[in-house]
């Protein structure tokens, strides 16, 4: 496990300056953020956030393998006490130098989501993990363990993924579903199944509110980053309509919704 830490490690420092994430930092994404950082969430899921989390200002969040931080953004501009934590070092100076320059006081930690070892214990209102988190962790009870070990009292763990039955097919859009592996095949590459994700949540002590499966809402789900640059206005028409592209069938995204328990005190 150590090695594949190291090699998860090298492989964001070196993504992290790729023209994706470059694209992911222009000017134009990030004042929008700042116009309007609801962007930075699924519908559905900023929905949920304000159902179960109520006013985000003034709340301690934090976001485990933070990535390209669009969400860390969106919630310090809501007013939240952020910490941004990414096993990537270079994945986190780029989002400082964004965070700096638009005036944004987050706390960025360089730590693996699996152990949280920097965080510290009872003291998040949320935890929040985003897209491709899952695909990169090998101890799923373990990173639920450490999660609900650094959330207060009845605090929530909002998880948002690619949902797993996406992962038997090869999801080329316009085409039909296209089977190329068992849906019970989790290794090598953790395609963690749902029974693995909501079992790892209530072993680790933490008690499920909520589960939605969501739709694609926009055309970047189906392609690759240079796929989708190079697609003209009709290439992307209706997408999303499952009568005309079938693989929209499935649901896109999987949001989970759990919570810490509250502790008991007492003789």
């Amino acid at each position: 496990m150590e090695d594949w830490v190291k090699e998860v490690k090298n492989h964001w420092n070196r993504v992290s300056d790729s023209d994706w994430y470059m694209s992911l930092r222009t000017e134009e994404k990030i004042s929008r953020l700042q116009e309007n950082p609801t962007v930075a969430f699924h519908p559905v899921v900023y929905e949920l956030i304000k159902k179960y989390m109520g006013e985000i200002r003034g709340k301690n969040i934090l976001l485990p393998s933070s990535g390209d931080n669009h969400v860390a953004f969106a919630f310090a501009i809501m007013g939240a006490r952020v910490t941004s934590a990414d096993i990537s070092e270079r994945q986190l100076e780029n989002a400082k130098e964004i965070a700096e320059r638009i005036g944004l006081d987050i706390e960025f930690i360089c730590d693996d989501t699996m152990k949280l070892e920097h965080i510290k214990d009872n003291a998040y209102d949320l935890v929040y993990t985003s897209n491709g988190t899952l695909s990169w962790i090998g101890d799923l009870t373990g990173m639920y363990k450490n999660i609900n070990r650094v959330l207060k009292d009845q605090g929530y763990y909002f998880m948002y993924d690619i949902h797993p039955f996406n992962r038997p097919f090869s999801g080329e859009a316009w085409k039909e579903p296209k089977i190329i592996k068992s849906y019970h095949d989790v290794m090598p590459d953790f395609h963690w199944r749902m029974q693995d994700i909501v079992n790892a949540n209530v072993m680790a002590g933490l008690y499920i509110s909520e589960l939605a499966e969501l739709p694609a809402v926009d055309a970047s789900f189906w392609f690759t980053y240079d796929e989708f640059i190079n697609k003209s206005q009709d290439d992307l028409a209706n997408i999303n309509d499952w009568n005309k592209n079938p693989m929209s069938a499935l649901p896109a995204w999987l949001a989970l919704i759990s919570k810490k328990a509250r502790m008991e005190y007492g003789g």
